[in-house]
């Protein structure tokens, strides 16, 4: 019998023991029960496939691994049934031409579909870097209604921003704006089965000097969970209660 997805398993909970915390960050002192996981999850993959994606789609995130948008991010992949690339953003505290190149390289070979990025952290401004490698985003205006387009990487469709404006950032999305929090998934999957084979995690393979150099294998669903590879991931499924230290909370 096919195991089931995380996504799924989520859910299930979220019924079952929707009032237990299991994550908490230091910073501003918040915590989520295992229903605000599965809410926030739930409003980002609607968002995400009301918006025109679909399973299979490819997700980039350049977030701190500490961040709760990272975690949401890791359980919306899985209800979407999409795939999530990660870079690690703080390379730009100390190089940021390396960040540069690493980014650019990241986007090139994952044919991300989606860019995740915070706005500014640790003296580093995210979305200057965004826009010196996707120039398109300083003149882009999603409130013109119209798709976004880069020919430096034809795949990219949304690049999103942790911030909550448009200031200064026309040409990227505020993350609180893919939340669609109308809990009908299902019904904007198109009939397809998402379960614990369904991939999630894809990693990448990194150079001598940090920058990716290729995609690695795909891990599924079933395989993310048994090998444990996303701690506050695995955590938040067993159940058992996780402080994460660092700031960065937004949702």
């Amino acid at each position: 019998m096919a195991t089931v997805s995380a996504g799924f398993a989520l859910q299930c909970l979220a019924k079952e023991n929707p009032h237990v915390d299991v994550i908490r960050y230091e910073h501003k002192n918040i915590k989520f029960t295992v229903a605000n996981v599965n809410h926030f999850a739930d409003a980002l993959a609607v968002g995400f496939l009301d918006s025109g994606l679909k399973p299979g789609d490819k997700i980039l995130s350049w977030l701190p691994l500490h961040f709760s948008e990272q975690h949401i991010l890791q359980f919306a992949c899985s209800k979407a049934g999409m795939v999530l690339y990660h870079l690690d953003p703080s390379v730009a505290i100390k190089d940021k031409e390396l960040a540069k190149k690493s980014l650019a390289k990241a986007l090139e070979i994952t044919e991300a579909n989606v860019l995740v990025t915070e706005t500014a952290g640790s003296d580093v401004n995210y979305v200057k870097i965004v826009e010196s490698i996707i120039p398109e985003t300083r003149i882009f205006d999603f409130g013109d209604g119209k798709p976004f387009f880069t020919p430096r990487y034809p795949h990219l469709r949304f690049p999103i921003h942790t911030g909550f404006d448009y200031q200064g950032k026309a040409g990227m999305v505020p993350l609180n704006e893919m939340l669609c929090p109308t809990g009908d998934v299902s019904s904007l999957l198109a009939g397809v089965k998402l379960d614990g084979q369904t991939p999630l995690m894809g990693q990448l393979v990194l150079g001598s000097d940090g920058v990716p150099t290729k995609t690695g294998d795909i891990l599924n669903n079933e395989l993310v969970i048994k090998r444990k590879i996303w701690p506050e991931f695995t955590s938040i499924l067993k159940k058992e209660f996780r402080e994460v230290k660092g700031v960065g909370v937004v949702f």
